[in-house]
């Protein structure tokens, strides 16, 4: 699978062999990547540095949802945008982020759009998460890039570059998946709690210590949040499914916990059960549920 810097450079030899077309689809989960493709490929066209671009170029237009779709007035007035001369030379760029939410209307304005370009040097660039879902009509009209989510090493190398500590940045990338997120939450005085939390969670786990003396002490702010139980959750079902790499001696996604692994021998039936227990609590966290009674069965038949 290519990474974005590699499909950047696919970009740059398209246009230097002249077969730049004029529309694309990027698709891609959250995190891979799509935005930051098309804003350096933009930015390698107009010969501008990337933060210009993404602060504002007057040869780059950005769309986004209205609400919760791409209305037809938004289209109109790209299309009346680029009817204008513009003051600047060279490439003109349109990108139109979650391509998938467009109304009927305005996937048809913009059909039209394509079909009267108003110079060869257009290209454009439709974002989206849920490529199943973009009007037929608009996929057939682009060429369909599809963006890899990045692996969690990957995004541990990146944190390890910032200079995040081993710990947090292993841990961390199996919070979200977009970097300048986990940049964000890598500042988030609740997310080093909750790291510290879980840390000393496992530690009381590992050594056979009471673990509702410690949610106690420790987990009110945590368990009774839904999002911060649900970092909490996704963190817990990596632990127990390291210990499951373990026992069949594969390599285990924190390496930080290595010790603790070895030190802490479970049944292969019961890392599997505990695993099922927990993926069962995330998936309760999107419905209306007692937050601290569902916690607390978890702690019981951990």
């Amino acid at each position: 699978m290519k990474n974005t810097d590699q499909i950047v450079s696919l970009f740059k030899q398209a246009h230097l062999n002249n077969k730049l077309s004029h529309l694309y689809l990027l698709s891609g989960p959250k995190g891979s990547g799509k935005k930051k493709v098309s804003f350096e490929v933009a930015s390698y066209l107009l010969q501008q540095d990337i933060d210009v671009v993404r602060r504002g170029h007057i040869n780059v237009y950005f769309i986004e949802p209205e609400t919760t779709t791409i209305k037809v007035e938004q289209i109109e007035e790209l299309q009346a945008e680029f009817s204008k001369t513009s003051l600047v030379d060279g490439y003109r760029i349109f990108i139109i982020d979650h391509a998938d939410t467009f109304t009927i209307p305005a996937a048809n304005k913009l059909l039209k759009f394509l079909e009267e370009p108003t110079s060869t040097k257009t290209v454009g660039f439709l974002l989206t998460t849920n490529k199943e879902r973009v009007i037929n009509t608009i996929l057939s009209r682009a060429q369909n890039i599809n963006l890899p989510a990045p692996t969690e090493s990957d995004l541990r190398d990146k944190l390890l570059s910032l200079g995040v500590d081993h710990f947090e940045a292993e841990v961390l990338p199996f919070l979200d998946k977009n970097i300048d997120t986990l940049k964000l939450l890598f500042e988030d005085a609740k997310i080093k709690h909750l790291l510290y939390v879980f840390d000393g969670f496992i530690e009381t786990l590992v050594n056979k210590e009471s673990i509702w003396l410690y949610s106690d002490k420790h987990m009110n702010d945590i368990k009774y949040d839904k999002q911060y139980l649900s970092y909490f959750l996704q963190l817990l079902l990596v632990f127990y499914l390291d210990l499951f790499k373990m026992a069949t001696k594969e390599p285990v996604s924190l390496s930080s916990f290595i010790e603790r692994y070895q030190n802490y021998k479970l049944p292969k039936k019961k890392i599997l059960k505990n695993v099922e227990q927990i993926q069962e609590l995330i998936l309760k966290l999107n419905f209306n549920v007692n937050l601290d009674l569902a916690f607390n069965e978890l702690l019981l038949n951990l």
